[in-house]
């Protein structure tokens, strides 16, 4: 009996919270005490704020009610459903337009099936709100309300499609728009199609003038020898591997093109680096000669380029060119040799890498030539606190690295000469300072294994 009478209480308590809790909601005109209760644990709560927002008719409100459209009690998504349209006519458009990616985002997310109150909502939706407005909303800021704004221009035939079209494509900050804009051309006249397709082509959006200049190089009565050589130099890459293909195919010297472009005096860093990108991707080995000139470039991405271009239409002279890009005043160029040693199985000698540790202001780079062996990489530590000093050795982290390197496992050993060096008191001493008494046991018991 005594466990009923708890309950009982209990449940009056939470009875008189909850009709205490109902008042204040069906007297208040407090917009974030609103917002706040309507994400209430209690759905007879969450519908009270409903309630109380048709009342008030605050377009401040109508963000609320469009969040319980999804609420998981049915009761609550219909009050939400009929709370939004009473609210329509009190709410400005640029407010609604706002909301709208929310409301319409039930296509998709909904807990219930929408499709026909969506219906009946855009309809009395069109009647409160000009087209002038919704043209605005699709021009804005706002992506997500852009985005629906399109959405209804584009279901109800609010405007021409061509309009459409042309309102979206010269969009800059939404690719999404603008890819739609471009798919959306396929339903015009071929006359529309190529006007729009045009205007495509110069979208601020790689993808989307990828898809203009197919389109175009298979429209007839345009002269599209001209658009596919204009694309050759396009900062897209795709853009540019489409207009090679549609040029191959109608006999043009694709490669002849490229290499006329690194023979011309005025041609910007960044047409010359295009063209020796798209001569490797061509494999025009021709052109082999022509590439190699650019590794002494005063530009360090130009430099880069043609050392990434060599390698791709001559690869097995990967260890010349590591060692090239070894040398390279440039980092971004350094780099580029860690990568063609440690990915591509470039050999560069180690007597090369001892000569750039000594003279290098970056040698944890240089090191990382050195990581397919292991001894030579410890050889390269060892020369790094002799000729910096153990307080140098500590900044560049070679405590922790040489911790990671008593893990790794060698199936080969250190010749004579090396084992010698790196167990001369000297080397011992300053590994002494950077290693545990346990860590420089282990070190030395790999040494004279």
């Amino acid at each position: 009996m005594g466990i009923l009478r708890n309950l009982s209480g209990a449940l009056s308590s939470y009875q008189r919270h909850l009709n205490e809790v109902l008042q204040m909601i069906a007297s208040s005109d407090s917009v974030p005490l609103l917002a706040e209760y309507s994400r209430d644990g209690s759905g007879y709560v969450r519908q009270a704020v409903l309630a109380r927002c048709v009342e008030l008719a605050r377009p401040e409100l109508l963000a609320v009610v469009a969040e319980r459209l999804n609420d998981w009690v049915p009761q609550v998504r219909s009050a939400a459903r009929t709370a939004l349209v009473a609210l329509l006519p009190f709410v400005p458009a640029p407010q609604l337009m706002a909301a709208l990616p929310i409301i319409l985002r039930l296509h998709s997310v909904g807990r219930g099936d929408y499709a026909d109150w969506l219906e009946d909502f855009e309809q009395t939706l069109l009647q409160s709100v000009a087209v002038d407005d919704i043209c605005a909303a699709a021009r804005g800021s706002d992506l997500q309300a852009a985005r629906a704004a399109v959405h209804l221009l584009d279901k109800h035939a609010l405007l021409e499609p061509a309009a459409v079209i042309e309102l979206i494509l010269h969009r800059s900050d939404d690719i999404v728009l603008a890819l739609q804009g471009a798919g959306m051309c396929r339903r015009l006249a071929p006359a529309q199609q190529e006007t729009l397709y045009r205007v495509a082509a110069h979208s601020h959006f790689g993808a989307v003038r990828t898809v203009a200049l197919r389109a175009l190089l298979s429209t007839a009565g345009v002269d599209r020898m001209e658009i596919a050589i204009a694309a050759l130099m396009d900062k897209q890459s795709s853009v540019r591997h489409t207009a090679a293909h549609y040029l191959i195919a109608q006999d043009f010297d694709v490669a002849a093109h490229y290499r006329s472009l690194l023979e011309q005096s005025d041609s910007t860093v960044k047409r010359l680096q295009m063209s020796l990108i798209m001569l490797a991707a061509l494999r025009d080995t021709d052109s082999l000669p022509q590439v190699q000139l650019f590794v002494r470039s005063a530009y360090p991405a130009l430099r880069l380029t043609a050392l990434s271009a060599w390698f791709k239409l001559a690869e097995r002279h990967k260890d010349a060119i590591a060692l090239v890009a070894m040398h390279d005043a440039s980092p971004r160029v350094r780099k580029f040799a860690v990568q063609l040693v440690l990915r591509y199985g470039a050999y560069i000698p180690f007597s090369a890498i001892l000569q750039q540790l000594a003279v290098s202001e970056d040698v944890l780079l240089v090191m990382q030539l050195a990581r397919t062996n292991r001894w030579n990489w410890l050889e390269c530590a060892a020369r790094v606190c002799l000729q910096r000093g153990v307080d140098e050795a500590r900044r560049l982290g070679l405590v922790e690295a040489l911790a990671g390197w008593l893990t790794r496992s060698q199936w080969y050993e250190p010749d004579h000469e090396q084992r010698q060096f790196l167990l001369s008191e000297l080397v011992m001493s300053v590994f002494g300072q950077l290693l545990s008494p346990q860590q420089l046991v282990l070190l030395q018991h790999d040494l004279l294994r």
